[in-house]
């Protein structure tokens, strides 16, 4: 459960909610591991590995060691593992191609973004990542009718990612949002986004993270 069901009454004295996607919404490990089974489950038919389980034991644990932002996951990985590194190409593909099976909006923060809305909020999702791939995850969670805006800021097609303050200007622009608070999991991009922005900030994650 993420912590952002502790805090739905302090948010509700807020106009406009921004939040961040992956992590705050919803578990992001839900996608990483599905992400890594569908590479798992290639190397198995391309005959690199026995079995899949390896591979996602070995990738997961290396994120959660190193952190999310580990450049060199799969590079890592596929030494540990004495696979050949021409496969990476094809194993970065699928994990952009992932259709997202296992992400799944809990009760708990469904019901917060509910109660949010029930209220009159202003809702809108501010998040850096490849285009498709965001959108996928937005689609599977069912964010769309929650939101009034939804921002999405993809480094392959623009250098104004947060915590750059420039999706902030642009919501500003079609509504007047008044009050604001920005709620996220990291503090290096979403609690600098706010502070770059002159609003409140709130972090939050999921238990367990």
């Amino acid at each position: 459960m993420s912590r952002i069901c502790e805090h739905k009454k302090m948010l509700s004295n807020y106009d406009t909610i921004l939040f961040d996607l992956d992590g705050t919404l919803y578990d992001s490990d839900q996608f990483y591991r599905g992400a890594f089974e569908d590479m798992a489950q290639w190397l198995v038919k391309a005959g690199f590995q026995k079995n899949p389980e390896p591979w996602v034991d070995c990738v997961m644990g290396l994120k959660q060691a190193r952190g999310n932002d580990y450049g060199n996951l799969i590079d890592d990985a596929l030494l540990l593992l004495g696979i050949e590194g021409i496969v990476k190409t094809k194993l970065l593909h699928l994990y952009q191609d992932h259709d997202c099976r296992n992400l799944v909006l809990g009760p708990e923060e469904s019901g917060c973004l509910a109660y949010l809305k029930s209220c009159h909020k202003n809702m809108c999702i501010i998040t850096n990542g490849q285009n498709q791939l965001q959108t996928r995850k937005i689609e599977k969670l069912g964010l769309a009718p929650y939101m009034k805006e939804i921002i999405i800021l993809d480094p392959s097609t623009t250098a104004c990612i947060k915590p750059d303050t420039a999706a902030f200007d642009l919501m500003c622009n079609r509504f007047n949002p008044g009050k604001i608070i920005m709620v996220g999991d990291r503090f290096d991009i979403d609690g600098v986004f706010a502070k770059n922005a002159g609003i409140d900030f709130i972090g939050v994650g999921f238990y367990g993270n």
